[in-house]
């Protein structure tokens, strides 16, 4: 009877073991899963520029026959504020040359061969050798106030930076997120805390977004 109890007990204390290394594991992954939401690449080895040009944002809709009329109105303004952003952030960095869409269009106006064209003719007339483009492809606003929502902000985009001479990519970003709540998503307290946990608009969302990928990339600083 007495080894009975204590085998009963061995085996408890082995199946709390068990299953807290499988909860340690799954935090460990989750963790190391969110660490990979930053979405940047780079190539090494890093090539100093001297020059970069960024390009007005874009968006994805001649990528995507399936966008509405009314989600194409607020894609524009999503580019628009990207490009607002990225002006803001970007306009005291002496390697930069921030462009307009009538700049592009006066500086390159006859230019073939689609993006890779573009950016070699703007290198070229700049003598820049590097060009940085964004593309929107969501900008959902949210539906409800600041500490109820019924529909979240959601926005995504990228950010490829160009070798003007090759053409190669020396840096990309993406950026998708839909805010979640914290209750949702416990490991989302940092980004909740800076928040006021509050639901924020698709506006800053996507001016967060931008700023983060400015400042993480290497060509930039």
């Amino acid at each position: 009877m007495i080894i009975y109890i204590k085998g009963e007990f061995v085996k408890k204390i082995f199946s709390t073991i068990l299953v807290s290394g499988c909860a340690l594991l799954w935090l460990s992954a989750c963790s190391s899963f969110s660490n990979k939401g930053s979405g940047a690449e780079v190539q090494v080895p890093i090539e100093p520029l001297t020059c970069i040009v960024v390009l007005p944002a874009s968006t994805s809709v001649d990528k995507d026959d399936t966008i509405t009329f009314s989600d194409a109105r607020d894609l524009e303004k999503g580019a628009e504020l990207a490009t607002m952003t990225m002006s803001r952030e970007l306009a005291d960095n002496p390697k930069v040359r921030i462009l307009t869409s009538d700049q592009v269009s006066a500086l390159v106006p006859e230019i073939s061969g689609g993006l890779s064209g573009t950016i070699a003719g703007l290198g070229k007339r700049l003598n820049c050798d590097g060009v940085l483009t964004t593309t929107v492809g969501r900008f959902k606003q949210r539906e409800g106030g600041e500490y109820a929502s019924d529909s979240p902000a959601s926005a995504t985009f990228s950010m490829v930076l160009r070798h003007v001479s090759t053409g190669s990519i020396l840096w990309s970003a993406d950026f998708t997120e839909t805010q979640e709540s914290f209750l949702s998503n416990i490991f989302s307290f940092d980004k909740a805390q800076t928040r006021g946990f509050k639901w924020i608009s698709v506006e800053d969302l996507l001016e967060q977004g931008i700023k983060e990928r400015l400042a993480d990339c290497p060509y930039l600083k």
